[in-house]
């Protein structure tokens, strides 16, 4: 009788073992896998290799923790019909289930779960010695599921989406693998592919050019007072883009005495781009010609803006100021209210990712006032609001019929998920 009360232990040792075993492999997220894989230790890379192959594991698990709560049922029951008869299966049946769930099953999970990265260390090994003495069985085991499994839906997918690779670098934040700061360097990085040119360009309202008729004698206080190193230079009409000069060659000429040649005559070609090329595309462009500044062209092939390498780059790192900028220009600046003034030039993807909102739309490329525009239905005024469910928008300035910067009140869940 000793005998069976020690085997019936030792079961109760091994539901506790199959129970902890299942949580910590199935509790481990990819970043967790990834670093148990990539570590120098053996068991962390075996049990990397038994979480990848989720399916032959758990069932291995399952049938295992099945076995032996089984076995405890039925060696409790024989043990308590040699001892005080039939009459007491019930009672002990209770006691079992009782001392099952909170030894066998609770507390082994819930260590499992606090400590998962260590425990699938310490029991890699043994749980791939009892798959492998049980693997005709769960292949078996794994075919009859997966019969009646697809008769009820399709095949699994395996690629992970764009919106899971987000998921990722959250997680990853979760965990303090990387800051807030690295977070949002990683999720321009992936939306960086995805942006197009006309997010990150100057308007042709805002773009700085001359005439190819000026002398560099007439141009250069203009230069000088714009403060730019690359200047589009028109023939006859402001969206006639004919080249572009740089500063550096107009003070190579002007060293010379050459200052009452024509700007024409040191002009170098112009690249032109469409409004909907992405901006790694862009990237690659500009590394290719040399030149850090192309000309927008609409669908049209009229001009609708330039764009510069340092837009470019501004969109991977943040604003990017020189010597000759006061560098207080936020495009998302917090308020002591809890409201946020953004510039309405940014972009709703950067609207987005900064203040985790959830925005329900499939242009997050375009810019704030152009969502804004699109949802009113018309050019607002200063003051005029908009009511969405992650918060409430309202115009700040405008400049003629532009709007420049909208206030931000995020809705009350909004705000705590935020903090």
């Amino acid at each position: 009788m000793s005998l069976h009360l020690i085997v019936i232990i030792l079961l109760l040792v091994l539901s506790a073992f199959f129970s902890a075993s299942e949580t910590a492999f199935t509790s481990l997220s990819f970043l967790q896998i990834k670093m148990l894989e990539s570590e120098g230790k053996r068991g962390g890379k075996l049990a990397a290799t038994l979480a990848k192959n989720s399916d032959t594991l758990l069932t291995g698990i399952l049938i295992g923790n099945n076995i032996v709560n089984l076995s405890a049922s039925a060696l409790t029951t024989t043990f308590t019909i040699r001892l005080w008869g039939s009459g007491a299966i019930g009672i002990a049946t209770g006691v079992l289930t009782f001392i099952i769930l909170v030894f066998g099953e609770i507390t082994p999970k819930h260590l499992a779960i606090n400590h998962n990265t260590t425990l699938v260390r310490f029991v890699a090994y043994p749980i791939r010695g009892f798959l492998t003495l049980i693997y005709p069985l769960i292949r078996v085991i794994l075919y009859l599921s997966s019969r009646i499994t697809h008769l009820f839906s399709k095949e699994r997918s395996n690629t992970i989406s764009f919106e899971g690779l987000m998921h990722v670098v959250d997680v990853a934040e979760d965990e303090g693998i990387v800051d807030e700061h690295e977070t949002s360097l990683v999720q321009r990085v992936l939306h960086f592919r995805e942006a197009p040119v006309k997010s990150v360009m100057t308007h042709r309202t805002e773009v700085f050019s001359l005439s190819d008729t000026l002398t560099l004698k007439e141009a250069f206080p203009s230069i000088v007072a714009s403060g730019y190193s690359r200047i589009p230079v028109y023939h006859e009409s402001g969206e006639n883009i004919v080249g572009i000069l740089l500063l550096r060659d107009l003070l190579e000429a002007k060293v010379k005495g050459e200052t009452e040649q024509t700007l024409d005559l040191l002009l170098h070609p112009p690249i032109f781009v469409s409004e909907t090329r992405k901006l790694d595309a862009m990237f690659t462009l500009f590394q290719q010609e040399k030149l850090q500044i192309a000309v927008v062209l609409d669908e049209y092939g009229g001009l609708s803006g330039v764009v510069t390498m340092e837009d470019v780059v501004e969109q991977l790192f943040g604003e990017i100021y020189d010597e000759h900028e006061s560098g207080d220009y936020h495009r998302i600046r917090a308020e002591g209210d809890g409201s946020f003034i953004i510039k309405a030039d940014t972009t709703m993807q950067q609207v987005k990712d900064e203040l985790d909102l959830v925005i329900e739309s499939q242009e997050l490329s375009r810019t704030l006032a152009a969502y804004l525009i699109e949802e009113l239905g018309s050019i607002p005024t200063i003051g005029e609001t908009l009511s969405l469910s992650f918060g409430t928008f309202s115009i700040v300035s405008m400049k003629g019929k532009r709007v420049e910067s909208v206030r931000l009140t995020l809705s009350p869940v909004e705000k705590e998920e935020l903090h």
